[in-house]
């Protein structure tokens, strides 16, 4: 299966980072049908058909890492891409 992780330096609160991470999460669900629930207090399992993963907020650092189905090969540019913008712009607002 593809691969894709995706590191972000951040400056936040452990608090402040994780409220983000949960509204991108619910951003994502809402136009990509992405499922996140939190194991723990820094670690969330995402989910979705074709793709699964994690996001973990450490201090300093966040870290997505998603598996995707061979199906989502083709679009696996575009999906890093999107993850990465959205935590830049996530981690400096």
């Amino acid at each position: 299966m593809p691969k894709i992780t995706v590191e972000r330096a951040h400056a936040l609160p452990q608090e402040e980072i994780k409220k983000r991470l949960q509204a991108l999460a619910d951003k994502f669900g809402e136009k990509y049908g992405v499922q996140a629930s939190w194991k723990s207090a820094t670690v969330a399992e995402v989910k979705r058909t074709g793709a699964s993963g994690t996001i973990s907020c450490e201090p300093g650092k966040v870290c997505v890492a998603l598996d995707l189905s061979f199906a989502l090969t083709p679009i696996k540019g575009k999906v890093e891409e999107r993850i990465k913008s959205e935590l830049e712009a996530m981690v400096k607002a």
